[in-house]
């Protein structure tokens, strides 16, 4: 008589079948459909009907896919665990860095190949760089059937999701992330459009400029891309782009998590420009942001006045008082704080600038010895010579008399001090897999950073 079990497999998807003949000795059939993902193996057991007879069997399928090579070794994990593989395409193995980001100067384009759907999301995380009075295209593509685009015109994003007239959004050069979909636009500041919907273009959509059936490439724009995805209204990936610089040849662009390919700059200009390399070990991910609810402290180091401080961060609250990082002195002669109360108070020395962050917005603020770029608006205030008497922190504050105090709640994106051209930190968000610990990686030592 014979007998079948069916098993999932515990690594990708699928499942294995195996069918024994007989009460005794005989053969197992084990049979499984095509490993699309990395190699596997799994061991499993098949025991006759009657359960006198039992036997372990360790089954080995050979994937499509071979782990994503890092260039200091181990391989790539994506965000919620397993492992990110590549085609396999022969010997030696095609090797990525994953970069902070890449920069596009108007002259750039990367072609995505994909063209997008009626019930597709797209996402993108963006530094803009250009305020100028000209449509900068972050991505777009037109056709006769539609037009998809999202440009920036000074500080007014207009956007389109299968329509021939743009919907508008103010404020947006300020801003840090765009989702669009169809019927909807919101900026992570939480303004928003409803752009009409007619028809969408059959045409592949293009990044940092648009591909226009009737003219060809053009109105390329000028941002610093963190991470570009589609997926679909149901939730299923379809896109997911990360920075990454291709070993073999030091190609900047855009490695694709779902299907494992880089997409190169298809511009005739100079190349993307790439942001710090993230030469992650085995043993760590990287992830989008840190979070913190007054439980976590980072050293930042020494803090002097030649120094410049730049920090993206969203705060989950807007009521509290709390320190994003700090380091107190009393009287203030070498504090440097940035102190979110209503008014703000961001301290560098023996002055401050009042900069409001009562808001649950993405905001990024650059400060350095009388100077504040606080959401691309500038500000001044008194200079002064100093150096912290001891290392500044992140996630609260170092009071005067050294006790530590862990306060802010929400999440931190990336934060880098420089001395001019010299980097001295460059914290990237990144996980420890073995006890899950939210940290940073030090893209400066290439080494992982963990709370006090």
């Amino acid at each position: 008589m014979a007998q079948s079990v069916t098993i999932p497999w515990n690594e990708g998807k699928g499942s294995i079948t195996a069918t024994y003949e007989g009460s005794g000795n005989g053969a197992i059939t084990l049979t499984s459909e095509a490993n699309t993902g990395i190699d596997r193996a799994q061991e499993i057991t098949v025991t006759t009907d009657n359960g006198a007879v039992s036997e372990k069997v360790t089954l080995s399928q050979e994937g499509l896919r071979q782990p994503f090579g890092l260039s200091g070794g181990g391989v790539f994990r994506i965000k919620g665990g397993g492992r990110f593989g590549v085609l396999k395409v022969g010997e030696p193995m095609e090797t990525y860095t994953r970069l902070t980001y890449i920069e596009c100067t108007g002259e750039q384009y990367i072609n995505t190949g994909y063209v997008v759907q009626e019930d597709d999301v797209i996402e993108m995380t963006y530094i803009s760089t250009s305020a100028t009075s000209a449509d900068k295209y972050l991505y777009g593509c037109s056709d006769d059937n539609g037009y998809i685009w999202f440009s920036l015109y000074s500080n007014t994003a207009y956007v389109r999701f299968g329509s021939s007239t743009s919907a508008s959004i103010t404020n947006a050069r300020m801003t840090y992330k765009l989702t669009m979909e169809k019927s909807s636009a919101v900026l992570d500041s939480g303004n928003s459009a409803t752009p009409d919907f007619v028809g969408l273009p059959q045409v592949p959509l293009y990044l940092f400029a648009r591909n226009a059936k009737s003219t060809g490439v053009g109105m390329y724009g000028y941002c610093r891309c963190l991470g570009f995805s589609i997926k679909k209204s149901s939730g299923e990936l379809v896109m997911d782009l990360k920075p990454c610089k291709r070993d073999s040849d030091d190609a900047v662009g855009m490695l694709d998590l779902v299907s494992g390919q880089f997409f190169g700059n298809g511009g005739t200009g100079e190349d993307l420009i790439a942001g710090a390399e993230i030469n992650i070990a085995e043993g760590y991910e990287v992830i989008d942001y840190v979070t913190f609810d007054k439980d976590k402290l980072f050293d930042l180091g020494i803090v002097k006045s030649t120094y410049t401080l730049e920090v993206m961060f969203a705060r989950s609250e807007k009521s509290a008082t709390p320190y994003l990082y700090g380091c107190v002195t009393s009287p203030h002669t070498a504090s440097v704080t940035a102190y979110l109360s209503g008014g703000g108070a961001w301290r560098f020395g023996s002055s401050y600038k009042g900069l409001s962050t009562n808001n649950t917005f993405i905001n990024r603020t650059i400060i350095s010895n009388g100077k504040t770029d606080f959401n691309f608006t500038a500000g001044t205030f008194t200079k002064s010579t100093f150096t912290t008497p001891d290392t500044v922190v992140l996630g609260g504050y170092r009071a005067a008399s050294g006790s530590l105090y862990k306060n802010y709640q929400g999440k931190v994106f990336y934060i880098r001090i420089n001395e001019g051209d010299t980097p001295i930190i460059d914290y990237y968000p990144c996980k420890r897999l073995s006890d899950g610990i939210e940290g940073f990686w030090d893209c400066v030592s290439q080494t992982f950073i963990q709370p006090m």
